[in-house]
């Protein structure tokens, strides 16, 4: 049995012997730390409360210039802090699913210009795909809602039908 669990030991990676957690905590922190400098915090929460001016908009209302400054300033003061410790968490969650040379790889990358060009450009990224996203959603959940609540239910699938267009 011992020679079975050193030949089993030695026919991993060296790299894995040699990593420890700890030693992954360690560099994934050093890539949150890099990838939060080049990171635009206020422009990624931005996003974030974009589709909610939009709906006002799409109802009718307009918001003053004052309005929608007080929204964004709710926004970046309810966001920012917590946000940021939930980006510092990462490190963690990045040590239990990745290995050091995986998050060495990302860390060096962040490091180059490239890659902190391309972590300031994410929140542009996220506020175009966005609109896409919620239309997407929006237009899945009519005929999934019904179809997740049979199956929670018990039910037999229903048919997927269209949502009503005006009520009865």
């Amino acid at each position: 049995m011992k020679y079975l669990a050193i030949t089993a030991l030695l026919a991993l990676p060296l790299p894995v012997l040699a990593e420890t957690r700890e030693e992954r905590v360690a560099a994934a922190s050093e890539y949150v730390d890099l990838a939060l400098q080049g990171f635009d915090m206020s422009a990624m929460i931005e996003t974030m409360y974009q589709p909610v001016l939009q709906q006002v908009a799409a109802g009718g209302a307009k918001l003053s210039e004052e309005q929608v400054a007080k929204i964004r300033q709710l926004y970046l003061d309810t966001f920012t802090e917590p946000l940021t410790k939930l980006m510092h968490d990462q490190a963690g969650i990045m040590a239990d699913m990745m290995t050091l040379a995986e998050i060495t790889a990302l860390r060096d990358f962040y490091a180059t210009p490239e890659g902190k060009s391309v972590m300031a450009k994410l929140p542009q990224l996220t506020a175009a795909q966005q609109p896409g996203m919620m239309a997407l959603i929006n237009d899945k959940m009519t005929g999934l809602m019904p179809q997740v609540l049979a199956i929670v239910n018990g039910d037999a699938a229903p048919a997927v039908t269209p949502a009503p267009t005006a009520q009865p």
